[in-house]
């Protein structure tokens, strides 16, 4: 696993570790059991399958840190690294975790993170092409949960901080905001699932897709969810434009329903994810 110290990869990290499976895990640095990335090397001989699960990525944030050309340097040696572990390791199966901003298509200089992810999903089917592996590129869109890292940058989150600090939960988008919600925990149960079984094709992109809702709806969710009193406070402008980002439904909902998985409620995904922020 890359990327084992970001929000999927520690999700991901417990339900393997949870359900008694090996895992060796990288990031950017190493810190106890997780390895750094520049030593990611050739997995133990064993009978089982090898898969990889990279989710290794520089998030929007950095880029104000490292700026333009920094952040598309650091993201390609990431990359590159990766691209050729899977030439020279041939894995039986890979998941990526790309994004909904990859199917936008947005040039490099104007959206370098969404551009990259989507060169990224070129790629690895490339490689997964070559050397024989099963691939499952999920573009993530609105995903909650324990973990979530940076809460304030996710409308979400922002939500809950607020209202776990008493303050009045304030939207400043004058529009119509929607998004559509899936735990984080459901999302890597049924990638795993797809990544062992051996039905579908060899290769797979789906979007995530669960609850869907407007902002002022989902606020009014935490607020009831959570049992607290503060005021929900926006303005709306009927001519203001729509901001919607969410996927295309049909692929996931098929795969919840073949794997017979459940997804968690709206509710309940305000919940796990209050708790951790806590």
């Amino acid at each position: 696993m890359t990327g084992a110290t970001g929000w999927l990869g520690r999700v991901a990290l417990e339900r393997l570790k949870a359900a008694g499976v090996p895992c060796h895990a990288y990031a950017s640095r190493g810190d106890g059991d997780i390895r750094a990335l520049a030593d990611l090397g050739s997995p133990p001989a064993g009978d089982g399958p090898v898969v990889l699960l990279h989710f290794a990525f520089l998030s929007r944030a950095r880029m104000a840190a490292l700026g333009h050309d920094g952040y598309v340097a650091t993201n390609a040696a990431i990359s590159s690294r990766v691209l050729d572990w899977v030439a020279a390791e041939r894995p039986d199966a890979v998941l990526l975790a790309s994004s909904g901003a990859a199917a936008a298509n947005v040039p490099l200089d104007r959206d370098p993170y969404g551009a990259q992810k989507r060169l990224d999903e070129l790629a690895f089917a490339e490689a997964a092409r070559r050397v024989g592996a099963r691939l499952r590129t999920v573009r993530v869109y609105n995903v909650t949960g324990p973990h979530m890292t940076t809460p304030e940058e996710y409308a979400l989150g922002a939500l809950i901080l607020a209202a776990l600090r008493g303050e009045p939960l304030r939207i400043t988008a004058r529009g119509r905001v929607v998004r559509s919600y899936v735990a984080i925990a459901d999302l890597v149960d049924l990638a795993l699932a797809e990544l062992v079984s051996g039905d579908g094709p060899a290769q797979l992109t789906f979007d995530t897709v669960g609850e869907t809702v407007e902002i002022g709806e989902l606020a009014k969710a935490v607020v009831a969810t959570l049992g607290v009193s503060s005021p929900i406070e926006r303005e709306v402008d009927a001519q203001a434009p729509d901001n919607v980002y969410v996927g295309d439904r049909e692929k996931m909902a098929a795969l919840v329903a073949r794997h017979e998985l459940s997804l968690t409620s709206l509710p309940e995904q305000i919940r796990q994810t209050a708790e951790g922020l806590r």
